[in-house]
């Protein structure tokens, strides 16, 4: 259930909710109110957007990056948690939605930063087998 394979593709699955998600808010602030859009289908723009986003940064991370297994459960969790909340969307409101959305990308864009940071000081740090000393030897 939390195998790369597995993960990633549900995180293709949340990537298509999330964009069903937010052309259903784009659609229904366009057609029900006929110009005079309410804050609440805005509302639903702006999370189904940031849930769109962390499903894309949950893809990156399961399909470019080597990670542990344990912290493949933790994406993992984060795109179920996606998935859920399409279903939820309906059912629980717009103002849940919001914070639901907001947390699942802070927490999958902190994983991200996470990585990437890794990667560069990576790049940064000196070898510590290569010595370009001379002889160390002292003895006679």
């Amino acid at each position: 259930m939390f195998r790369k394979k597995v993960v990633t593709a549900f995180s293709i699955v949340a990537i298509v909710l999330s964009a069903v998600g937010l052309l259903l808010s784009i659609l229904a602030t366009l057609i029900i109110q006929r110009g005079s859009a309410s804050l609440a289908f805005f509302l639903g723009i702006v999370s189904w957007s940031i849930l769109l986003w962390a499903s894309i940064i949950g893809f990156q991370l399961c399909s470019s990056y080597k990670l542990y297994d344990d912290e493949y459960k933790k994406v993992g969790l984060r795109i179920y948690t996606i998935i859920i909340a399409f279903i939820l969307f309906f059912f629980v409101g717009l103002v849940a939605g919001l914070a639901i959305s907001v947390i699942l990308l802070s927490t999958l864009w902190a994983l991200k930063r996470n990585y990437d940071e890794w990667e560069s000081s990576d790049n940064f740090l000196p070898d510590a087998n290569t010595h370009e000393s001379g002889d160390t030897n002292t003895g006679s």
